[in-house]
């Protein structure tokens, strides 16, 4: 049996986030059960972008500062570290509040800067990659994800949350060779996740992100905190306790059949506080249409006319060019304003959506969704 443990954490006023990350923690034996007097411990939060706590974008930094504190306390050396995909550290850092951990605590604050290339396994359907020395040299990674949707992948949690454990330019790279096919990027991401290697996860779920995430959704409290050695059960735990259906999770499915992680929830035991003391809302999530519908030769119509396409809302839109700099097809230009899309290009990854700090990107629900949503499917 796995073990996912959850707690309710009403604030994050440091007194309860402590209690609550006590408690998460006492049936995985605690702290020092992962950190050893010595150990330098990376702790990974989620640092999409520059925005600020209230956002939701980001793990908050009241979880970031208390885990590092029971990581000092334990006798280990904390560092904070990210890579986030497009806007200077240095910004994100400073709007997200960790910087402020950091300075309050002395904790070193790094840039996940420095790619090492690893092989994988034999069976594994990539090579090799490319993933932040910083994170491959800690002795511990702790790995703090914040409960979010994704426009491409359904969900963002503990396993997603390590991709940022690839450098910076990487990301892009990977987002365009794994192109339109979710469940092999699904196995991009369980593969970094298997080389990093976490000995912990914890999930920042007291407010969390529905809708349109991970950069654009709506903020909703939750209430959760919740923690695991297994990101995978982690996951699916959440999943499940949100009445998300499991086998619309891609990661999921990928996970099941590479046999990654615990997936069967009957294997899995939950501890701590019991699901049904948790009153969670109605959780929005995205409707994700197929991206292969048609054979190969076919493509550029399928993508043009089938599939949903992102938009600009010109009205909000501000002109700052990141969607341009993200977009890892080049499929995008901006043009006085107006943004133009080339939709045969676009590989349908929503780095544009995810990217936009004013939230002026959205959606045309293709012919294939409309169907699919005429029918409840």
């Amino acid at each position: 049996m796995t073990t996912v443990s959850l707690a309710r954490c009403e604030s994050y006023e440091a007194r309860p986030v402590e209690a609550a990350l006590l408690k998460v923690l006492e049936p995985l034996g605690g702290i020092t059960q992962y950190v050893r007097p010595g150990d330098r411990v990376l702790i990974k939060p989620n640092l999409l972008s520059a925005r600020s706590p209230e956002k939701r974008v980001t793990t908050d930094p009241a979880m970031v500062r208390a885990v590092a504190v029971m990581v000092k306390e334990a006798g280990g050396h904390p560092f904070i570290g990210d890579s986030p995909g497009i806007e200077p550290f240095r910004r994100v850092i400073a709007k997200t509040g960790m910087e402020d951990v950091a300075g309050e605590l002395g904790t070193e604050l790094v840039e996940l800067s420095h790619p090492r290339k690893i092989t994988l396994a034999k069976g594994s359907l990539f090579r090799s990659l490319e993933i932040a020395s910083q994170a491959l040299d800690a002795d511990v990674v702790i790995n703090l994800p914040k409960l979010k949707t994704h426009t491409q992948m359904l969900m963002t949690l503990g396993v997603k949350n390590l991709f940022g454990t690839i450098v910076a330019q990487r990301k892009t790279e990977w987002h365009y060779m794994t192109g339109l096919n979710r469940d092999t990027f699904a196995s991009l991401l369980l593969a970094i996740y298997q080389a990093v290697n976490p000995a912990l996860t914890i999930l920042d779920g007291v407010w969390g992100m529905d809708g349109n995430g991970p950069g654009n959704g709506n903020p909703c409290r939750l209430n959760l905190v919740a923690a695991a050695r297994d990101a995978v059960a982690l996951d699916a735990t959440i999943c499940h306790l949100l009445g998300i259906t499991l086998e619309s999770y891609p990661l999921y499915r990928v996970a099941r059949a590479e046999g990654i992680g615990e997936t069967d929830t009957r294997r899995i035991r939950l501890e701590g506080d019991p699901p049904d003391s948790f009153a969670f809302p109605i959780f929005r999530i995205p409707k994700l249409d197929s991206l292969s519908v048609l054979p190969g030769f076919l493509d550029g119509f399928s993508k043009r006319y089938l599939v949903s396409k992102p938009v600009q809302d010109s009205k909000i839109c501000a002109g700052c060019k990141e969607c341009v700099q993200a977009c890892p097809a080049e499929a995008i230009a901006l043009e006085e304003r107006h943004l133009r899309f080339d939709y045969e290009a676009c590989i349908r990854c929503y780095c544009c959506q995810e990217i936009c700090p004013q939230g002026a990107i959205g959606f045309k629900k293709g012919l294939l969704l409309k169907i699919l949503n005429r029918f409840n499917r």
